[in-house]
């Protein structure tokens, strides 16, 4: 299991060089980089919020959470595949709501159909405060009514060009004042989440470019990477996830706080958060030693 040929020394010189430089990036962060930054402010009080999947999970979380928690917000959007399901969501919160919630039963993967309902949205709807792309799936779940190489192709569909058609639209138009991309902790140890994790990487590099890049339009962009939560997706995987994972609702007041506070990633729950960084530093053959342990044990 233990093999020592993954630039190990090429690593470990990294390493002598990685806490001076990192002492460096801390200094000049927060005494230099307010002079050079654009400031870009997130919406304290959005009035219209998007949602992708909607259906479940965290994005039925995030709706719950808008629905009872946002006196500013007026209007929330679910977008899902299933229609059916979106409605369940919208019949248990409209009877005890003031918002306004719509529905839009789309497949992100598909680009055309995603650009015309975004389009539709801000036609209807005016600028768009809050944009989740939270629509994801994990490999586990695609491998096991699929072939390998579907599940793959398909998981690289939904996590990432699933992401790229939800907030491509609307920053063409400008017509969106906040982005928060939903990644995860699995994207600094693909190693404990193989392709699922790899995806997660992908949208999370994605978000953060998208934060530099879009701060002279005025767009603040959040990345999200949790560790587990208590939803269908976390359902069925290892026990010790399940036994530890945060609530939905919990979740969701915590992403919706970091959001408002404009945190460039937004990483919780603490523990699982800095077991997985330490685990991105390790060696490879070390980070494989110990997540072949722990899965392989639960």
């Amino acid at each position: 299991m233990l093999t020592f040929d993954d630039n190990l020394f090429l690593k470990i010189v990294a390493w002598f060089f990685y806490c001076p430089f990192y002492i460096y990036a801390l200094i000049v962060k927060f005494y230099f980089s307010k002079k050079r930054h654009v400031t870009v402010h997130a919406p304290q009080q959005p009035r219209v919020v998007v949602v992708t999947g909607a259906s479940q999970g965290i994005g039925e979380g995030l709706v719950e959470y808008y629905c009872r928690n946002c006196p500013s917000c007026e209007i929330i959007i679910m977008i899902s595949r299933s229609k059916e399901k979106l409605e369940k969501v919208k019949e248990q919160f409209d009877t005890n709501s003031q918002k306004k919630l719509l529905i839009y039963a789309c497949d992100v993967t598909n680009s055309e159909e995603m650009k015309s309902i975004l389009s539709d949205i801000h036609r209807t709807c005016g600028q768009i405060d809050i944009l989740f792309a939270n629509a994801g799936v994990s490999f586990r779940q695609l491998s096991e009514n699929n072939s390998f190489d579907k599940a793959v192709r398909d998981i690289f569909k939904i996590n990432v060009s699933g992401v790229i058609n939800t907030i491509m639209p609307l920053i063409e138009l400008k017509a969106v004042r906040q982005i928060v991309i939903i990644s995860s902790q699995a994207a600094y140890a693909p190693v404990m989440s193989p392709i699922y994790g790899a995806t997660k990487q992908c949208v999370l590099s994605f978000g953060l470019d998208l934060r530099h890049m879009l701060a002279k339009d005025n767009i603040a962009v959040n990345v999200v990477s949790p560790g587990p939560i208590v939803t269908p997706m976390l359902l069925g995987s290892n026990p010790r996830s399940v036994s530890r994972g945060v609530s939905v609702n919990e979740a969701a007041r915590i992403m919706a706080d970091g959001i408002r506070r404009n945190q460039a990633e937004i990483v919780f729950p603490a523990v699982t958060g800095i077991f997985m960084y330490l685990l991105q530093s390790l060696p490879t053959c070390l980070a494989e030693a110990i997540a072949f342990h722990l899965l392989v044990k639960n």
